[in-house]
């Protein structure tokens, strides 16, 4: 069952490679986004450990 809906969705994709490009730039985005996001988080949270003990 589950290769059947496997199969029906890499044809969906391979007949429509606009809606392809178009998924594959939102994941990018959504990949970078979640990337930079954490990297301020991180950033922050050094920031105040370093303003905390002093240096």
């Amino acid at each position: 069952m589950s290769s059947l809906v496997l199969q029906g969705v890499v044809d969906f994709l391979a007949q429509n490679p606009v809606f392809t490009g178009l998924l594959i730039v939102m994941l990018v985005f959504v990949f970078f986004s979640y990337l930079f996001v954490r990297r301020t988080l991180t950033g922050l949270r050094e920031g105040y450990d370093r303003g905390r003990r002093g240096n």
